[in-house]
């Protein structure tokens, strides 16, 4: 359990080195960068835990999609795959670029062997580009510190999260379209199910520990966050959600490409009038699943994901805590399970 502050939950790793940095404190940036922040291990290391836990997410929702058949989804995976490619390859490279696929099944396991591949190139990467920034501050450069932060986190992290999040938003989005809410419920799901052994760890957490890994998890998708409590809860505030939020305030649910909107109160709105397709999945995974498994909600959502792409989401101290009328509105009676 980190011995931060509250206040500091939020701060990513990074920006507790850029903060050193500007304060002109280059042993704190130095140590920060080696030693980690109570959260993350290390400046190397910082991206490591969500971009694995993304890939294991996909390859999820990979192996469900194979039961799906339409040429549709092959297309989408394709169109994932060569731009995970493109990301992760050297500018030389065109390995699994090039090779076509026969059909859904090939198409869908040539995009998972490609993911697994990036996760290594991704630690590899992400060393050798948080050592940039070591020997940048090591030297007095402050400057090029900031540079190689910025590279390793805007340059390199963020356009592959973003895009194994477009992903997952655009698959949720086809299987609501083409087989509706209930559909799209089974499916959220089977992906709860098939990562089930992370939510068991999280039942296993102290009320004040799963609230700090619940906003290092948070800020890993590049939004922000901040922690506040009381005597029954913890609140976690988004003022912009770096996942769902983020592609809402994007632009990601207009134009000709639009993703859709779930219609109506249920499990997959939160009880809300609408909400975004992909964040659909957050009501299940930390509710309704948790609901169902253990007996109660791990996150309790308040007017979740706003036009701004701010969201609120509560912990409850008492497993007994969620209001009735929150776990009503996922679809269970009062406060048992489904």
């Amino acid at each position: 359990m980190t011995t931060a502050p509250m206040r500091e939950w939020g701060r990513r790793l990074s920006d507790a080195i850029r903060a050193a940095l500007d304060a002109g404190d280059l042993a704190a940036a130095r140590r920060l960068a080696l030693e980690g922040d109570g959260q993350a291990r290390s400046l190397a290391k910082e991206y490591a835990l969500m971009y694995r836990g993304l890939g294991i997410t996909v390859r999820v929702l990979l192996r469900l999609l194979a039961d799906t058949g339409p040429e549709e989804v092959a297309g989408l995976s394709s169109r994932f795959r060569l731009d995970m490619a493109h990301l992760m390859a050297p500018p030389d490279s065109d390995e699994w670029a090039t090779v076509p696929t026969s059909g859904l099944d090939e198409e869908l396991g040539r995009a998972a062997r490609c993911l697994e591949a990036g996760e290594e190139r991704f630690d590899q990467e992400q060393a050798r580009l948080a050592g940039d920034v070591v020997l940048a501050i090591e030297a007095g450069d402050v400057g090029r510190a900031h540079t190689c932060l910025d590279l390793k986190e805007q340059g390199h992290y963020v356009p592959r999260h973003d895009r194994l999040i477009r992903f997952m938003a655009e698959c949720f989005g086809w299987v609501l379209r083409r087989s509706g809410p209930a559909a799209l419920l089974d499916l959220h799901l089977g992906m709860a199910e098939g990562q089930r052994r992370g939510f068991e760890r999280w039942e296993e957490m102290s009320p004040d520990e799963f609230a700090w890994t619940t906003a290092y998890l948070l800020k890993q998708h590049m939004g922000r966050a901040e922690t506040t409590e009381d005597a029954e809860k913890f609140t976690i505030e988004q003022s912009l959600c770096g996942s769902g939020g983020a592609l809402v305030v994007r632009g990601a649910y207009a134009g000709p490409e639009a993703l859709p909107y779930v219609q109506g109160p249920g499990p997959l709105t939160a009880g809300e009038p609408r909400l975004p397709v992909y964040c659909s999945h957050c009501p299940i995974w930390n509710g309704v699943a948790p609901l169902k498994w253990f007996g109660r909600p791990h996150w309790v959502f308040e007017r979740p994901s706003r036009p701004d792409g701010s969201c609120t989401l509560h912990i409850y101290k008492r497993r007994d805590g969620a209001p009735a009328a929150y776990i009503r509105a996922l679809g269970a009676p009062g406060g048992g399970g489904l």
